[in-house]
């Protein structure tokens, strides 16, 4: 299944309010599909994780934790706490939000706490047939919010093969692993709004969770205050919003970076993924360049990060005026 590409805005009673289309700003709701426009499907990112280490088993190395970098004429050294180190000719810093690779280059960026913190679950797919409104199945996403600025969120994730099936047929050595199909289900607003402190909220397990996002919602009608108890016990988890502040990134040599190393967005527009891989295929099209001699290193990482900085940190700046008036975030600081 394709979802429709719709972000779906409800009331508190699941009541449809409007349907904003995700592949653009006119706000005509119009079949994308049938017209030829873009297509949009929500992805179950552990099974996405899967097939890009598909093939580089051999190349990848886990638990190591960078302490710093060196660079010199010849290359770039990666010193790692456990006493290793890596060279090569540039250091891709993809490395999350908390980058040590960002912090040694670029000490003066900086990461803003939003404010505003969630609880993410599943919901299984049946469960949310028989709870859930049809349309939160057919669109990309639903979410609903109150006088608070307190949401729900909802996105289904159906497979149209189960990936194991399809990794038996198509590609055999990604060995991927069975997914049900499930419902996310978000349950989020200003850290204040959030019964018990900040540390309880980082150490609650799963079924504590569950419980805290069914009471968040207490206040809400049955229909949808009831949506998180429907969720698999096992399956919450807490975050706390953070936000990159674009910044000038100056000049580069041999270390650059993509994804949330350098711009981490709020999820209000749900691209952060999709600006991450579009970072990692201009990145290894700059990198080709430089290996056939059609450009020098230093020239093909600077017009990399001139466009990469362009269109992320645009992005970073369209989530957070989205966010603040759907979820009160803290404004970008100057």
């Amino acid at each position: 299944m394709r979802p429709l590409p719709f972000t779906t805005i409800v009331d508190t009673t699941l009541k449809e309010l409007r349907r904003i289309p995700s592949g653009g700003h006119d706000r005509t709701p119009r079949h994308w599909l049938a017209d030829g426009g873009p297509e949009h499907i929500n992805v179950n990112r552990a099974t996405l994780r899967h097939i890009l280490l598909t093939g580089l088993q051999d190349f990848c190395r886990f638990g190591a934790r960078m302490l710093r970098y060196e660079t010199d004429a010849e290359g770039v050294t990666a010193v790692f706490a456990d006493g290793s180190t890596a060279r090569g000719d540039i250091l891709v810093g993809a490395d999350g939000i908390r980058s040590a690779v960002r912090r040694q280059r670029l000490p003066e960026a900086r990461i803003m706490d939003t404010g505003v913190r969630a609880i993410y679950g599943r919901i299984p797919i049946e469960k949310a047939r028989h709870h859930l409104p049809e349309h939160v199945l057919a669109d990309v996403f639903t979410v609903a919010s109150d006088d608070r600025r307190v949401f729900l969120g909802l996105g289904p994730v159906i497979f149209p093969t189960r990936p194991d099936a399809a990794s038996d047929r198509i590609a055999p050595e990604a060995g991927l692993f069975g997914q049900d199909d499930y419902v996310v289900c978000i349950v989020g607003g200003r850290r204040e709004y959030f019964p018990g402190d900040e540390a309880m909220l980082r150490q609650a397990g799963s079924p504590a969770l569950q419980a805290l996002a069914t009471k968040m919602l207490e206040e809400w009608p049955a229909a949808a205050g009831a949506i998180p108890a429907q969720g698999d016990p096992s399956s919450f988890f807490s975050i706390e919003m953070h936000t990159s502040v674009p910044c000038d990134l100056g000049e580069t040599f041999r270390v650059t970076f993509l994804g949330d190393a350098i711009h981490a967005m709020t999820p209000t527009l749900g691209r952060g993924a999709n600006v991450a891989m579009r970072d990692a295929a201009l990145l290894g099209h700059a990198i080709i360049a430089v290996e056939r001699g059609e450009v020098g290193l230093a020239l093909a990482l600077a017009a990399y990060e001139r466009e990469m900085a362009g269109y992320g940190f645009g992005v970073v700046r369209e989530s957070a005026f989205i966010g603040q008036g759907l979820m009160g975030q803290d404004p970008l600081a100057a």
